[in-house]
């Protein structure tokens, strides 16, 4: 199980180890985004210190409807007892936990101040 806490903004923020493919992995803080459809996406400085390798660019749809093309990277993602290559995408807007990577999973979330958040694999997937 991953566990975590619901800040102040009342966003659920937990907290997730990820390294490059041959690099040590670090433990980030992020925020658990339901309208994010992918996996992760971290900041540039983020993937700088991580040393991520670039995988190439995509075409998103933002919340606000507008379109971007932003630079992907390779991660490795430790999630539940197992190891991940994941893409990550670049953004300026801090790091992020999406569907893709939630996929599988039951998240629950108090959502009051510092409420409880918690990530479970659900049974038989």
């Amino acid at each position: 199980m991953i566990t975590g806490r619901v800040s102040a903004e009342r966003e659920g923020v937990v907290r997730v180890q990820i390294g490059a493919p041959r690099g040590k992995p670090q433990t980030l803080e992020a925020v658990v985004d339901t309208g994010f459809t992918e996996s992760v996406a971290l900041r540039p400085e983020e993937i700088a210190e991580l040393g991520l390798p670039l995988h190439g660019e995509e075409r998103v749809v933002l919340a606000d409807g507008s379109d971007t093309v932003l630079p992907v990277y390779w991660g490795v993602v430790a999630w539940l007892g197992a190891s991940f290559l994941v893409p990550v995408f670049q953004t300026e807007g801090g790091a992020l936990v999406g569907m893709a990577l939630l996929h599988g999973c039951r998240l629950t979330m108090d959502v009051v101040e510092d409420g409880p958040v918690q990530i479970q694999a659900l049974p038989n997937l």
